[in-house]
């Protein structure tokens, strides 16, 4: 096991990096988002799943216990600049309403 934000891989690694409800606890979200992208091959994907989100049918509910928390609880619009601020290009939203989840994923650009 370890942090997201010093992952012990070495840069290029991985084709596939998934979060699936554990985004809302990383203590420095621009930063660990960089350092997945540096583990990711160029192509790679990260793909965040999360139930809790700015918007969502669950929001109400949720956003007090994610504030006592102290747990990030981001709109899609917010995931998108997250993912675009950290270097992602081709990021995707799926938006799952009847739900309440919502996927993104994002793509580390190839290198030339």
């Amino acid at each position: 096991m370890a942090a997201v934000s010093r992952l012990p891989f070495e840069e290029n690694t991985y084709d596939l990096v998934m979060a699936v409800e554990t985004q809302y606890y990383w203590p420095d979200l621009p930063g660990d988002m960089r350092e997945i992208l540096r583990v990711l091959k160029p192509g790679g994907t990260l793909i965040v799943v999360v139930e809790s989100y700015g918007g969502g049918s669950t929001e109400l509910l949720q956003r007090p216990v994610m504030k006592l928390l102290k747990s990030a609880i981001l709109s899609v619009e917010e995931q998108r600049k997250l993912f675009a601020g950290a270097g992602y290009c081709d990021v995707e939203i799926f938006e799952e309403r009847t739900h309440g989840w919502i996927c993104v994923a994002g793509k580390k650009g190839a290198v030339s």
